[in-house]
């Protein structure tokens, strides 16, 4: 048998008495009933496992599952780590290169941030003037009709409009622009210094090593965490490069892991990673991966809200 759940977590916190409380993540007491749960009711694997059977060496157990932890947060060291530790469960990490070597606040966490404290109604009506703004040094922006039903699209766990916020700060204007907006937003609504929020919220590379140390998997996500899909070949290339290198330390460079930032990606970043050593690459499709059917680099993950106690979402994907 080769069929595996592999979860994704991101912020994993004391969500109530939080300074966002707003922020989407997985309260830790909830957290540390969900590993209950896992080891009561599934198989949880190592990455080394999953490898091998991958490579056609060897099954998987009946109920597989794999944690993943996406963008290397303080909260996998303060609070993931030691609940895995507790448990003899091993967790897969994923951190963007950029995190830890250049003490800058990556815009996806901009984003998260800002979304955490303003209302996004507010953020909506902001957005849209900033657009107008930037419109009379960029004419050729798109309007705010267009992008409104371009990226407007309901999601799994955000409304129309938070989607909308999110995905024109993310990729649908170009880059220099949109991370100008993200960072007026984060001024006005978070009003914290960048590189201070930055070294509050990611982990150190000393952090980092001691998970290494103590039996966590460590794996690519990345260097800037962009739509890597959405990138010219040569910067997608010069983007994983980048990441490759000061990853090093804690990767085997003839078999690493890829976690697609967004879940996106293309036939050119399959073909560029197979190339440089990835033996496997982790997407954000949701359901039940099976290893002899789905191709390596493109595993699918249920979010960590799809399982008890918060929902039994992936029970759907049960065989």
């Amino acid at each position: 048998m080769k069929k595996l759940y592999v979860v994704m977590y991101h912020y994993i916190r004391d969500i109530a008495n939080n300074r966002y409380p707003a922020i989407k993540g997985l309260d830790y007491s909830l957290f540390e009933q969900q590993l209950q749960f896992f080891v009561k009711n599934f198989h949880p694997v190592t990455m080394d496992e999953v490898l091998k059977a991958a490579d056609g060496n060897g099954n998987l157990p009946e109920n597989a599952i794999l944690l993943t932890f996406d963008d290397g947060y303080i909260d996998h060291f303060t609070v993931a780590f030691p609940l895995l530790q507790k448990y003899k469960l091993q967790g897969s990490f994923f951190i963007p290169g950029r995190t830890f070597t250049e003490n800058v606040l990556l815009d996806v966490n901009k984003i998260h941030y800002i979304l955490a404290s303003a209302s996004t109604a507010s953020l909506k009506e902001d957005l849209l003037n900033l657009l107008n703004q930037y419109r009379k040094i960029y004419p050729e922006l798109p309007s705010n009709e267009h992008l409104y039903r371009q990226c407007a699209v309901k999601g799994r766990f955000d409304n129309e409009d938070t989607v909308f916020v999110k995905r024109v700060l993310q990729t649908a204007i170009p880059e220099n622009i949109r991370s100008e907006i993200a960072g007026i937003l984060f001024e006005k609504y978070v009003g914290v210094s960048e590189n201070i929020f930055s070294r509050e919220l990611y982990m150190n590379r000393d952090q980092i090593r001691c998970m290494k140390e103590h039996g966590m998997f460590i794996g690519l996500h990345g260097y800037d965490h962009y739509w890597l899909g959405n990138l010219s070949p040569q910067r997608m290339k010069k983007d994983i490069e980048k990441s490759l290198e000061v990853m090093e330390e804690f990767i085997d460079r003839e078999a690493w892991v890829m976690n697609y930032p967004y879940g996106n990606f293309n036939h050119d970043v399959i073909c560029y990673i197979a190339g440089q050593g990835c033996k496997l690459g982790l997407t954000t499709e949701v359901r039940q991966a099976d290893l002899d059917e789905d191709g390596r680099y493109q595993i699918p993950r249920f979010d960590c809200n799809d399982f008890p106690p918060k929902s039994e979402n992936y029970l759907e994907e049960m065989p």
